[in-house]
C-alpha cells in the first residue's frame, strides 16, 4: 500500500523517519489528513520521492511542505520460536504481548511494536535469533508489515 505525508522541501530519497503522531496544532489544521492519515504512531518510514502533487502550508514548520510517497520501513519484533518461517505471512495478537512489567528485560524488549501492530498481517522477511526471554522461547523476527 502507498503512503503519502507531507514533509519538507528537500528530504532525500533514503531518508528514514519515526511518526510521531501530530502535535496539538495540527488537530485545528484543515490539511489533517493530508499529512497525517496513512501513518502509523511509532512506525519508522522510508521516503520514496517527492510527489508531482500540490504543496501546502504547514503552522507548525512554518513553511510550505510538499507530498512524498512514503514507505513502512521493516521491524524486528518478537514471535514464539518456530512460530514464523521466513517467506511467512502472520497476523500479530494481543497474546503476543506477553510481558510482564516487573521484567528484568522490558527496557531491550521489543515487545512494544507487536502491541502497536496487533490485528495486522505482517510477513516475516527474516529470522534474526534467540531473544533470552526469562518467560518464553522466543526468535527475533524482521517483518515488514502488510496492511
Amino acid at each position: 500500500m502507498n503512503r503519502y505525508s507531507y514533509l519538507s522541501r528537500g528530504i532525500k530519497p533514503g531518508s528514514v523517519f519515526t511518526y510521531i503522531g501530530e502535535a496539538y496544532e495540527c488537530t485545528k489544521c484543515s490539511n489533517r489528513r493530508l499529512c497525517h492519515s496513512t501513518l502509523i504512531t511509532g512506525l519508522s518510514y522510508r521516503v520514496v520521492k517527492m510527489t508531482g502533487g500540490e504543496s501546502i502550508y504547514c503552522m507548525i514548520r512554518g513553511e510550505e511542505v510538499f507530498p512524498y510517497e512514503v514507505s513502512l520501513e521493516p521491524l524486528v519484533l518478537l514471535a514464539t520460536k518456530g512460530k514464523a518461517k521466513e517467506g511467512a505471512v502472520m497476523e500479530l495478537k494481543l497474546d503476543d504481548a506477553f510481558c510482564k512489567m516487573n521484567c528484568e528485560r522490558l527496557g531491550e524488549c521489543p515487545i512494544l511494536f507487536n502491541m502497536l501492530l496487533v490485528n495486522r498481517r505482517a510477513r516475516v522477511l527474516e529470522r534474526l535469533g534467540d531473544f533470552d526471554c526469562p518467560e518464553k522461547n522466543l526468535s527475533l523476527i524482521r517483518v515488514e508489515i502488510l496492511d
